[in-house]
């Protein structure tokens, strides 16, 4: 294959995807958005906390499939075993943030994994209302021999998309080219947070999820015109930002 076929099959694709373009959304029961708004001011709008969520975390995986498979031997003569598929199942997968000084993304995540076992509120997190080191050592833990009790799955599972996209005309993730939507999602470990003296770091977070299915979504995004993509929206110089080159001088 030569150099001028091989960058031609790029551009017919749309150029290459790179890693460090993506979006994730939570779509969770309003029951459970009560409760991380009562117990840890989480806000589910576009300008609260919650968009905070949205815009710190910094890793994520597009889920993988894997088959359940079973043996099958003696069907011909001289055959080895053969493995056939008979149902495909979905192992978990991690996401990652970034913190803030407030801690919004590990707020988000322990008071998700609270509300599993604390259908009675009892065991809920506690605020402070002062912001001193102090103040927030003066207070006390909840009651040792309080009970723990199972929300039912409907109050706590809700649904995560994470969607592959890339750089546009339109923005940094203006062309997404596959989603997966996550079904009956919830975190069932948050990962210690590492602290220690030296260099200045970020805090970072990460929780693992399970979910029963996902749902996968594509997009295309081939070279058939070259604003195909942007679906009839009609772009003006101020829609396009400076440095950003429209498709067809991307690829050639």
């Amino acid at each position: 294959m030569s150099i001028n076929t091989f960058i031609q099959a790029i551009a017919n694709g749309g150029s290459m995807s790179m890693s460090n373009g993506y979006d994730v959304q939570f779509d969770l029961p309003s029951t459970l958005k009560t409760y991380l708004k009562t117990s840890c001011d989480i806000e589910d709008d576009s300008t609260g906390p919650m968009s905070v969520i949205k815009l710190l975390c910094d890793e994520a995986q597009l889920p993988n499939v894997q088959s359940a498979t079973g043996q099958l031997q003696g069907r011909y003569l001289g055959e080895n075993q053969v493995n056939y598929p008979y149902a495909k199942f979905y192992t978990d997968l991690s996401l990652s943030w970034m913190c803030d000084v407030n801690m919004t993304p590990l707020k988000f995540v322990t008071g998700w994994h609270h509300y599993i076992f604390d259908a009675n509120w009892n065991d809920a997190p506690k605020t402070n209302d002062g912001n001193t080191l102090t103040q927030i050592r003066t207070e006390q833990p909840n009651e040792f021999n309080r009970p723990i009790r199972l929300n039912y799955p409907s109050s706590y599972m809700g649904k995560i998309r994470i969607t592959k996209a890339d750089k546009g005309p339109l923005g940094a993730t203006s062309r997404p080219g596959m989603s997966y939507i996550l079904e009956d999602a919830f975190p069932y470990s948050v990962d210690t947070v590492p602290l220690s003296y030296g260099t200045s770091q970020i805090t970072k977070v990460s929780a693992n999820f399970y979910y029963a299915k996902h749902t996968v979504v594509y997009q295309d995004h081939t070279r058939t015109t070259d604003l195909d993509y942007t679906k009839g929206v009609e772009l003006s110089q101020e829609n396009i930002k400076e440095g950003d080159t429209l498709a067809s001088e991307t690829f050639l």
